[in-house]
């Protein structure tokens, strides 16, 4: 009986020993499971996942175990950015740079979610930091070029443009795009008319027959007051009977404009009036021919057609009033001019003031 219950007795040690072994087991994977290094590993595989949400929240996890750990809020950071909670992605970025400035990708995440809340200065700030580090990264360039586009920041556009054409061939290769071309378009919105002249004739020079390259060169030696330069691109161009009637249409008024810098104000007329008969609600059109009336001093026609400019809500209204202010200044009605250049130097246009010192004086 003896050795029936101490084997009786062994054995049921044996099997509460196997389970207390077991109990620690499972406690230890579920401790091991639980410590920060695997719980950022979890969240890293449900975020490829495409499981923002519970990633998110095992990254909250950790930041709640080890609140001064930086990678946790990068990683939820990134997480927020995939579920696109940009402002709360901003967030977690902040805290994960202001704990370690040396994670540099926080920058570049920062960046994407700045620009996604539409904060753009503080998103060109980031992404400029990132390339100081990384001057390489050809996705960091093209994002910047893109936001500096976005932001009319022309200088740092062509720089990034620049360094995309020297640097990233394959983008080179893709790229359907006359890069001349564009260079010379982001010159022109930067007013550096002589490099954007530069290189519509590099890109002239490889397709001598584009008509839509002479057009652009048309428009940048008008700007550079080479008006009759101007004027021979375009009477090229109108030798091709292909071109579509809106595009002949804008070639015209551009010509007339060139004669109308050069004070050939009766050639100006005509074609003014041509267009007009095309197309009798161009406001454009309408304030540009009532100030070539003006010079050509039929004072009163000048004052009809551009009442007619105004009352189509012209699209450079401060123009049509200066120029109405002029001819009812010559058909003595001062004091309706002074309210024109009134409406026209608070719609933007400068040379009013001039016209309101000098005539309207209280």
């Amino acid at each position: 009986m003896f050795c029936k219950y101490h084997w009786y007795k062994g054995a049921g040690m044996h099997k509460l020993s196997l389970f207390l072994i077991t109990l620690l087991w499972v406690f230890s994977v579920h401790i091991r499971a639980q410590l920060p290094e695997n719980l950022i590993k979890q969240g890293l595989s449900l975020d490829s996942a495409g499981k923002y949400k519970e990633a998110i929240a095992v990254f909250g996890k950790v930041i709640e175990m080890e609140p001064k750990l930086p990678v946790a809020w990068y990683n939820r950071g990134v997480s927020r950015l995939h579920a696109k909670q940009y402002s709360l992605a901003v967030v977690d970025f902040n805290k994960c740079i202001f704990m370690d400035t040396g994670i540099i990708e926080a920058y570049f995440n920062r960046f994407l979610a700045y620009k996604f809340t539409q904060n753009y200065q503080f998103a060109l700030s980031d992404i400029s930091h990132y390339i100081k580090r990384f001057p390489e990264d050809k996705v960091a360039r093209a994002q910047r070029f893109l936001l500096a586009e976005e932001m009319e920041e022309w200088s740092m556009a062509i720089s990034d443009k620049k360094w995309q054409l020297q640097h990233d061939f394959d983008f080179v290769k893709n790229e359907s795009r006359n890069q001349n071309q564009l260079l010379s378009s982001l010159y022109l919105k930067a007013g550096s008319f002589d490099s954007a002249l530069y290189f519509i004739n590099k890109a002239i020079s490889a397709q001598p027959d584009n008509w839509t390259l002479l057009y652009e060169r048309a428009g940048i030696l008008q700007k550079m007051a080479e008006y009759q330069k101007s004027n021979d691109d375009i009477n090229r161009i109108l030798l091709n009977e292909a071109i579509p009637e809106p595009a002949t249409a804008e070639l015209k008024h551009l010509k007339a404009d060139n004669f109308f810098f050069l004070k050939d104000y009766t050639n100006a007329k005509g074609l003014y009036i041509d267009l007009l008969q095309r197309d009798s609600t161009d406001a454009s059109v309408m304030a540009d021919y009532g100030h070539c009336l003006l010079q050509l001093e039929k004072y009163t026609e000048a004052d009809i057609i551009l009442t007619r400019a105004i009352k189509m809500k012209n699209d450079a209204p401060a123009y049509a009033y200066l120029g109405r202010g002029l001819a009812r200044l010559k058909t003595g009605r001062g004091g309706e001019a002074c309210i024109d250049w009134e409406k026209s130097y608070k719609l933007g246009e400068k040379s009013a003031k001039k016209y309101l010192e000098y005539y309207c004086k209280p």
